[in-house]
């Protein structure tokens, strides 16, 4: 019995050892977090200063919660394709967009006229571009569905303007459903590659509205898919 209180009591005595090193190796290991989190935390308050340090919506569209809204985009849309807007790119970004559609056309033209929300009967067209020999009709979706027989309406109510071509516009590649009369009369668009063509256009221009930036950022930043 005395021999077992003796191994016991040294047993003990080394398991003290033992736990007395792991507890001041923790000690240890703690007081080096402790050092790795406050300088971490330097280091966040010196990005949050210079601007480097970011959260939260990525553009003010964002921020006004616009950016998955089609009538929003597509009013930017019809704002950056008006040769005369206020925001400095002239006719660049809708010669972009009829070199994209291969129209022969130019923003240039006289009697160019952009119009949102046309109606006619019972159909809305979302953006309509009037030239002089030629015509853009766009159908402009998100997350939206299609209503019922859209496309063929739109198709039938402008499909005797002169020259139309029917945009499906959309976020990532989307097949039409309402396309049946219409079949192969629509043409795809995304809205990545609206950035696109807009991106292209302020690298022609210098001056181009605050505005402009924040619409192709917008894009960019929630329409690439």
């Amino acid at each position: 019995m005395h021999e077992w209180l003796e191994r016991l009591t040294a047993v003990a005595v080394e398991w003290r050892a033992v736990s007395a090193a792991e507890q001041a190796q923790g000690a240890n290991a703690v007081k080096q977090w402790r050092g790795r989190v406050a300088h971490l935390q330097a280091t966040q308050r010196d990005l949050v200063q210079t601007g480097r340090w970011r959260g939260g919506p990525r553009t003010l569209l964002a921020a006004l919660d616009q950016q998955y809204r089609e009538l929003a985009l597509t009013a930017g849309l019809a704002w950056l394709l008006r040769s005369d807007g206020h925001h400095g790119l002239g006719p660049a970004v809708l010669d972009g967009l009829l070199d994209y559609l291969a129209i022969d056309g130019s923003g240039t033209e006289a009697g160019v006229r952009v119009v949102l929300e046309e109606q006619r009967d019972e159909t809305r067209a979302d953006l309509i571009v009037y030239g002089i020999d030629w015509t853009i009709v766009v159908e402009a979706k998100t997350f939206a569905m299609e209503q019922d027989r859209q496309l063929d309406r739109l198709y039938r109510h402008w499909g005797n303007e002169p020259a139309p071509c029917f945009v499906f516009l959309t976020r990532g590649q989307r097949l039409p459903t309402t396309a049946v009369d219409s079949h192969g009369q629509w043409r795809a668009l995304t809205w990545e590659q609206v950035a696109d063509i807009a991106r292209t256009a302020v690298s022609t221009r210098t001056g181009a509205a605050p505005g402009v930036h924040d619409y192709i950022a917008t894009l960019e930043a929630y329409h690439r898919v």
